[in-house]
């Protein structure tokens, strides 16, 4: 049994957290300005960059803009928010209960030749995302390669692993790294998010300022996109960020904890359905565990009133600090030019 203050979330996993952001952040931001730079050199359109941009955008913050329909903008926001922190923080945990629907599944085939057939059909068709998914894996922890060996050259007929295209060395890296999905997920989600529509201001802007001035105007269009962008999320970011961050911190924590229960136990390396349903067992007493830990627990409520006041602040402050912003900066070009 792991012991739940385990779970408590360390430095670490807070700096691995914020690194990723910002470092999906800035990729995203990078990419999307290539993009445009591109569009401009080649092709003399970047307004189709920009309806895209727009498009995605508008999608993205559809569901908070029709929840709003039947409840205020501050409850549709919060909504959102809470299902995200929610996410991010007990998603890994509730996606290794799928252990259990496979090994049921393998159990299934050894009892149906039909249905046998027709599975390793579907493995085969997915063996390239497969084989590209392991590679990666490999890449990222070269060191799991030394760890999950082959015991058996060959699969025998009783084997749980013989009606499946796949070894069990392959199972293991798939429950070694399967925790770690939905954090990045969310990481990737977010940051990207945010990265792409940084870039999209910043891009619109100075087009327009070369445009009507050149250089300088493409500077004064810079200046702008970082006053209003800055100004749009500072206040209530700076409360809803952290709390979204910590959240993954913590389903980051869960699934180092998960994967090294995988390699300490030598989890899934067995030929038989009883001894892989301990191993299941095993893995869904550390999940029942840390989703009925006071830590977890106690996060989610505190982090539901932060977010609270987060949405709060975006619907009443918000819009104000950056108006302000924004004259302020425009008096300052005035001044500049005046």
């Amino acid at each position: 049994m792991c012991p739940k203050q385990t779970f408590r979330v360390l430095s670490p996993d807070i700096y691995w957290s914020i690194r990723t952001f910002i470092l999906v952040s800035v990729v995203a931001f990078t990419l999307s300005i290539l993009i445009y730079l591109l569009s401009i050199l080649f092709f003399s359109q970047p307004e189709i960059i920009s309806e895209t941009i727009e498009t995605t955008a508008e999608v993205s913050l559809a569901k908070v803009t029709t929840t709003a329909q039947y409840s205020s903008l501050m409850i549709s926001i919060l909504l959102y928010n809470t299902i995200a922190m929610v996410v991010a923080c007990t998603g890994s945990a509730f996606m290794l209960y799928i252990h259990k629907l496979i090994l049921s599944e393998f159990k299934v085939r050894h009892g149906s030749r039909l249905y046998n057939q027709i599975s390793r059909i579907f493995e085969q068709l997915l063996k390239p995302l497969i084989l590209l998914y392991i590679w990666v894996v490999l890449k990222i922890k070269p060191e799991i390669s030394n760890i999950i060996r082959s015991e058996l050259d060959g699969k025998s007929n009783d084997s749980v692993w013989f009606c499946s295209i796949y070894k069990k060395e392959d199972y293991t890296l798939f429950a070694y790294t399967v925790p770690y999905a939905v954090p990045i997920l969310v990481l990737i989600a977010n940051g990207t998010l945010i990265g792409i529509l940084f870039a999209y201001t910043n891009f619109i802007n100075a087009h327009a300022g070369f445009v009507e001035l050149g250089l300088e105007g493409a500077i004064i269009g810079i200046g702008y996109a970082w006053t209003f962008f800055i100004s749009s999320i500072v206040l209530h970011g700076l409360i809803e960020i952290p709390v979204i961050l910590f959240a993954v911190a913590i389903g980051y924590r869960f699934a180092k904890i998960q994967s090294s229960a995988v390699i300490e136990n030598n989890m899934f390396s067995s030929d038989y359905y009883n001894e892989l349903k301990k191993d299941v067992n095993k893995i869904n007493e550390i999940t029942t565990n840390f989703l009925m830990s006071p830590y977890l627990w106690t996060f989610l409520i505190l982090g539901y009133m932060f977010l609270a006041m987060a949405a709060f602040i975006e619907v009443n402050y918000t819009p104000l600090l950056a108006e302000w912003a924004i004259d302020q900066y425009y008096i300052l070009i005035q001044m500049r030019y005046s």
